[in-house]
């Protein structure tokens, strides 16, 4: 490919569809074309679900004791109105299937235990029931309601994975301090590197997940970004664990007459049940045995280059938030290359034996649109309240001495047309100015 030829990151400014398999790269553009979904939201999407139906199954094995799952954090940025959750909806819809038969069988299990465990030890012993009935317990493999120890407890009995489906993103990080404070935001951080999950709660049995393996999807809109920079979570690390899709000058279009052709959702749910049905092995404790996969030799030549300049980016960033970003996007070529193949194999393109060298291309042109997105996703973090200032905002403010009273600064803004009651609101934003005594403002830039 023409932008790993010279080893240089390439940064566009659309989502890469040609990293995905040609059959895949048609889906896409149907639903373009039919419901009008943003090509980066659904490729996204597409990703995450992916994900999802990979869970625990397969990994990469990158050197002895370095296995990478292909867990991966991805939130949907934009305004209201833009078709951000339909695209998610409809990847994850053979996933919602399969929840919902595999709840009401659930259902009629339990039913069946609390009729069990109702009769006496000899009506037990006489329809030939031990003494205990075992409790039934529900698979699924989505999660969108929960408190953490309930997380993961319900991982405990899935092992195959999770997925977080939160379809406003701001409820699932806005409520990290509800229980504990720092605790869960910790959780994640751990999660996500795949650390062991190791939970002592007074008065409940310990919980141990070796192989935690939990992605995390929705959506938010580009107003509640900086709630992500809040409590240090832009200084932690949290935010460089997120893939941002975020299209660029992203507009609603008017309706249209194309109709989605009812073929291309059973496809889909054929792909995904390919990967839905794979099972992995698990040891004497319940753990999952995931398949390794390697990279080729040639695959490794094309993921060292890449690393090389990368890690130049790193060494030379403006900034460790920066930096930090670049650091995490090593991580993800790897999980992202392993996404990629497992989607290759599930549409007869390849095997799921090994990572091959166009597979870890492809995956290297969806990380620089997630390295272009997060650093548009930096910039709105670390932005100040003058740089969000609209054309005459600003040159009122740039106007205003660095000491003004509130007569100075009315009639400044009546020469730039901005009404009374306009700058007066104006004036009570803390963040751009201080008030030293009635009637008398200072500027903080």
């Amino acid at each position: 490919m023409d932008s790993l030829s010279n080893n240089t990151p390439t940064y566009g400014s659309q989502f890469p569809i040609k990293a995905f398999p040609k059959e895949i790269q048609r889906m896409v553009h149907q639903l373009h074309d039919a419901l009008q979904f943003p090509i980066d939201y659904t490729g996204a999407a597409i990703l995450y679900a992916t994900s999802v139906a990979i869970g625990n199954t397969h990994k990469v094995q990158v050197k002895h004791d370095w296995h990478e799952s292909a867990m991966i954090y991805i939130a949907l940025v934009g305004r209201p109105g833009l078709n951000k959750s339909h695209p998610l909806t409809w990847a994850l819809s053979p996933i919602f299937q399969r929840d919902s038969k595999a709840y009401k069988a659930f259902q009629q299990e339990y039913d069946e235990f609390k009729r069990l465990a109702s009769l006496s030890k000899k009506e037990r012993k006489e329809q030939g029931v031990g003494d205990e009935p075992p409790k039934p317990i529900l698979k699924k493999h989505l999660v969108q309601d929960f408190t953490p120890e309930a997380l993961v407890k319900v991982h405990q009995h899935n092992p195959r994975g999770l997925g977080v489906y939160a379809d406003e993103l701001a409820s699932w990080f806005k409520n990290f301090d509800r229980y504990n404070k720092g605790s869960e935001e910790q959780f994640w951080l751990s999660n996500w590197s795949g650390k062991p999950i190791v939970i002592d709660r007074k008065g409940d049995e310990p919980i141990l997940i070796n192989s935690p393996a939990i992605s995390v999807g929705g959506t938010i809109q580009n107003g509640i970004l900086n709630d992500l920079a809040k409590d240090s979570r832009s200084q932690n690390g949290f935010t460089d664990r997120i893939l941002f899709a975020m299209p660029d000058g992203l507009k609603k279009p008017y309706p249209n007459d194309t109709d989605l052709k009812p073929q291309l959702s059973q496809e889909w749910y054929f792909y995904l049940a390919t990967l839905l049905d794979l099972s992995a092995a698990t040891d004497d404790e319940g753990n999952t045995i995931p398949r390794l996969l390697q990279f080729t030799p040639q695959a490794k030549e094309v993921l060292k280059r890449w690393n090389y300049t990368n890690t130049d980016l790193i060494n030379g960033a403006e900034s460790e938030s920066i930096a930090g970003l670049y650091t995490k996007l090593e991580m993800y070529l790897i999980r992202l290359s392993l996404i990629l193949q497992m989607l290759s194999y599930t549409v007869g393109d390849s095997e799921r034996e090994h990572i091959e060298a166009d597979t870890v291309e492809r995956a290297i042109l969806l990380i620089e649109y997630f390295r272009q997105t997060g650093l548009r996703v930096h910039g709105t973090l670390n932005s100040t309240a003058y740089d969000k200032l609209n054309t005459t905002q600003r040159k009122v403010y740039d106007l205003l001495p660095d000491l003004f009273t509130t007569k100075e600064g009315l009639n400044i803004a009546y020469s730039e047309g901005m009404p009374d009651i306009t700058f007066k609101r104006y004036l009570q934003s803390a963040d751009l100015f201080t008030k030293e005594r009635h009637g008398q403002y200072s500027k903080k830039f």
